[in-house]
């Protein structure tokens, strides 16, 4: 997909995608962003006054049932049934890429195929695809026949209607990425947000009062206009994407000869970009870089900084396509959460680094219900 593909196939790809991530279009799905929120909700109710849990396992399953729905038009319900046969080998697909990752000796593939993992790797990878092969062919059916819903399109049939010469294996490639790098991302962001909150009480108490100021009593579903309006609850996400960078690291390849002070990178060479360590530096954010502060991205504290100083969505051509639909997602979920419970949490002790940022042994918060004055 868009993530891997070699520079030609990527500019081909790219030109086909950044239409379907227009702002005007992903704010079709804000409704999805809103349902879906008040689903995780209701689910979390059981959690009230219980001891300490994994928020993150509840998150993942609403931010699945999101990108489902927005990606492909399914109904997948993963919120309430989150042990599904694509679940489990998507999984363990994810596992396996990170064990690989960082063991050397199973990066090659001729020692990697002959690990029990190959077999469950494919097997694995088989199931998803088989799934989203079903997928993309009755959609391209439908488009072929006329076939059309009333409403919202889903990205899928977005992609069918602005490039029919897409072939079946693309458009997998396209819907799988997109569900992978949708999911994971935005479900940690989340995840660290509730807990630095859960952390940062006084921080916690703004947001609050930011939304009884937008909402008031009503419990409806954020609409754009809302969001719009969330000015700290935005702060609070760019600083936790700060500290937290959940890409901690970002792989790419010289395309010319690059000169850093004395150093000279030549063309070809692959370079490792680690934004979670450029975020916490006190040359670039000065002394308290590793305290919580959302203030520093008041605009009048962003204006001198370096563009690429703060890159928690890549930067430059290849910069995440689906930053806005990231953002009103985080959003309109913590809008939800935020305004029915009151979050306690620990300060954050030990991380593992994979792919994405993991804190151990995980997300541990504690609920207690929200009580609206008046």
């Amino acid at each position: 997909g868009l993530f891997v593909a070699p520079v030609d196939l990527w500019k081909v790809h790219r030109r086909v995608l950044l239409p379907i991530f227009h702002n005007r279009i992903i704010e079709d799905y804000i409704e999805v962003f809103g349902q879906q929120g008040a689903v995780l909700v209701q689910r979390l109710e059981e959690k009230v006054d219980k001891p300490e849990f994994d928020v993150f396992q509840f998150i993942t399953s609403c931010m699945l049932d999101i990108v489902f729905e927005t990606a492909m038009g399914e109904k997948m319900d993963v919120q309430h049934n989150p042990d599904t046969p694509y679940l489990r080998a998507r999984n363990c697909v994810m596992s396996i890429i990170n064990m690989r990752l960082f063991k050397a000796w199973m990066q090659p593939d001729a020692l990697f195929k002959l690990t029990p993992y190959a077999k469950m790797q494919k097997e694995s990878i088989d199931l998803t695809h088989k799934f989203t092969d079903e997928v993309v062919k009755n959609k391209r059916l439908d488009a072929e026949n006329g076939i059309s819903k009333q409403g919202r399109q889903d990205i899928l049939e977005l992609l069918l209607s602005r490039d029919k010469d897409l072939s079946n294996r693309e458009l997998r490639e396209h819907i799988d990425s997109i569900t992978i790098a949708g999911n994971d991302t935005t479900s940690l962001v989340i995840s660290y947000t509730l807990l630095l909150l859960g952390i940062h009480q006084d921080a916690q108490e703004k947001v609050y009062e930011e939304l009884q100021s937008i909402f008031g009593t009503s419990t409806r579903m954020p609409t754009k206009e809302d969001m719009n309006k969330m000015d700290y609850l935005e702060r609070v996400l760019k600083e936790t994407m700060r500290l937290y960078t959940v890409v901690p690291i970002i792989g790419r390849i010289s395309q010319r000869e690059i000169k850093i002070g004395s150093l000279t990178i030549p063309p070809g060479v692959g370079c490792a970009v680690i934004p979670l360590v450029m975020h916490r530096s006190k040359k670039l954010w000065g002394e308290d870089a590793d305290s919580f502060n959302p203030d520093r991205f008041l605009p009048e504290n962003s204006a001198q900084r370096h563009p690429c100083a703060y890159i928690p969505f890549s930067h430059g051509i290849r910069n995440c396509i689906g930053r806005h639909f990231g953002m009103l997602a985080m959003k309109s979920i913590l809008a939800n959460v935020l305004r029915s419970y009151k979050v306690r949490a620990k300060e954050i002790q030990r991380f593992k680094i994979e792919i994405l940022l993991f804190p151990i042994p995980g997300h541990m918060i504690t609920l207690e219900k929200r009580v609206p004055a008046g």
